[in-house]
């Protein structure tokens, strides 16, 4: 009897024994899980920093080949002013080249031009 009282206290303290090191290994797996969670969070901001830095260097390098925006909005609204103005001299002008071209159409000049006629004097 008595070695069996000493065969369950070995097996209470192999129970036990085995009990802290389950805990021992849950603990140590939630500190892993920490561990990757905070690694990716670290990793993550690293990431956000790191891609602002590159978009600030990119728009940076725009900036230097293409100009500044506003220069372009500015470039973009004076294109727009001259076509309007070559629009109203063309809406302008319309009728009255139009006339002219039907005129010289119509009256056609039977006179030989002074530069054609000093051609032929030269070749000649």
């Amino acid at each position: 009897m008595a070695n069996q009282g000493g065969e369950n206290w070995a097996v209470d303290e192999l129970l036990k024994a085995e009990e802290e090191a389950n805990q021992t290994i849950k603990q140590a797996q939630k500190e892993r899980e920490k561990k990757i969670k905070d690694a990716k969070v670290a990793a993550d901001q690293e990431i956000v920093i790191f891609r602002q830095e590159e978009e600030k260097r990119y728009q940076a390098e725009v900036t230097k080949r293409f100009g500044n925006v506003k220069e372009e909005e500015e470039l973009e609204r004076k294109t727009q002013e001259e076509l309007k103005k070559i629009e109203a001299d063309y809406e302008a002008n319309k009728a009255k080249v139009i006339e002219m071209l039907v005129q010289r159409v119509i009256n056609v000049e039977l006179e030989i031009p002074r530069v054609v006629k000093a051609q032929f004097e030269i070749k000649q």
